[in-house]
């Protein structure tokens, strides 16, 4: 049978769950609410995909390399309702309780451990599904043994479908955030290259370096908006790029998941 790893993004599904409880007014309830329907969640997540091994990896509370790398990294982003946030560690305590192990590093946002954790499995033949609405994780997808899912939309997103939705392959990705930039999490990109814009360029010359090495290729107006961002555009790129190498310590038969049953 094959091996499979649900990888779920903990604070991406938990906030959108939250979120739609806005209606509930008393604050205590709508917590309670919230740990209720994402128990649920989970229960339809491990009989749809039916894994060998599984986890929840949260954020960690403080600042991480990239605030280091760039103070600006998610300036200004909606802060998590103080309610919920105090209320995560009874979450994971639930979580763990319903048979799901929980993982969370001090000074490590749950991206770049998931992408470890998905990057590792894929290396030993075991596919990934990655839960998350977080359209970061679309890099990792130039491995077929990696794979994405939105809970909400019920859709799931591999290689295949990355050029339809971004107009390059999965590979390109870092380099086409890096003109772009996102600004979900305030990093800058290039000013003025937008989608379409960025696409046209990585089709010309497929990396920043070969870019910015025949800016005098591109027409005038691209090399306009290219002239003065190759540094901003080398730092944005290493901002969206996910890490797949923290020592997280911990080895895949510790998250071997036990489905809760019944007594």
């Amino acid at each position: 049978m094959e091996k499979k790893f649900l990888i779920i993004d903990g604070m991406n599904l938990i906030r959108r769950l939250y979120a739609a409880l806005e209606s509930e007014t008393d604050a205590v309830r709508r917590v309670e609410r919230c740990q209720s329907i994402t128990v649920d969640a989970l229960a339809k997540l491990s009989q749809q995909f039916n894994p060998s091994y599984a986890v929840i990896v949260f954020d960690s509370s403080g600042q991480t390399w990239r605030h280091k790398l760039y103070p600006e990294y998610k300036l200004g982003r909606v802060p998590m309702d103080d309610t919920l946030h105090d209320a995560i560690p009874s979450f994971a305590k639930l979580l763990r309780f319903n048979g799901f192990p929980c993982l969370r590093m001090e000074g490590w946002e749950a991206d770049d451990l998931i992408a470890t954790l998905a990057v590792k499995a894929a290396a030993n033949q075991i596919k990934s599904y990655i839960i998350s609405t977080d359209k970061g994780f679309t890099q990792l997808l130039e491995d077929e043994h990696i794979l994405q899912y939105d809970y909400f939309a019920k859709l799931g997103y591999d290689k295949a479908w990355v050029p339809g939705k971004y107009g390059v392959e999965p590979h390109q990705l870092l380099d086409y955030w890096a003109l772009v930039g996102d600004t979900t999490n305030r990093i800058p990109g290039v000013k003025g290259i937008g989608p379409k814009t960025a696409v046209t360029i990585i089709q010309q010359q497929p990396t920043l370096e070969a870019i910015y090495a025949n800016q005098e290729a591109f027409a005038p107006r691209i090399q306009g908006l290219l002239a003065g961002g190759y540094e901003q555009a080398i730092q944005s790129r290493q901002l969206v790029q996910l890490k797949v190498d923290v020592d997280i310590g911990v080895r895949l038969s510790q998250l071997r998941y036990h489905p809760k049953t019944a007594n």
